[in-house]
């Protein structure tokens, strides 16, 4: 699989910032369904899992009419983590430490990246 374009990294860590700002707009925080592909976006980012994170932001956009009713009941009845400080903090600590693209650190284990790869493949690509 070929690298993750840079390009595509910056602006994946744009949407991520996006949504942050729609939910500053808001006035609110992030629901459970919010708070948890946000969560999952910014973990696949600081893994070098930039497809994964893509899916979790485009979840993330899906209007409450559209989730899973099965799903939304499981995290509902979980308790909230994650504030929107939290999570740019996050994202913050993520750009710092693996490059402002959320480029994966060269530390990262083989095996994390290999299964980074195998995970990313069986996603589709989206535009």
């Amino acid at each position: 699989m070929p690298p993750y374009p840079t390009d595509a990294k910056a602006k994946l860590c744009r949407r991520f910032l996006a949504a942050l700002e729609a939910l500053d707009a808001a006035g609110r925080e992030p629901d459970r369904w919010e708070e948890e592909c946000l969560a999952y976006a910014l973990g696949a980012m600081a893994c070098g899992m930039y497809l994964v994170a893509e899916v979790e932001l485009e979840a993330f956009q899906r209007a409450p009419s559209e989730r899973s009713p099965d799903e939304v009941a499981a995290l509902i009845a979980k308790p909230r983590r994650f504030t929107k400080d939290m999570l740019r903090a996050g994202l913050e600590y993520t750009q710092a430490r693996f490059g402002k693209a959320g480029s994966a650190s060269p530390d990262i284990p083989a095996a994390l990246t290999a299964a980074s790869v195998d995970l990313q493949s069986s996603l589709p690509v989206t535009a």
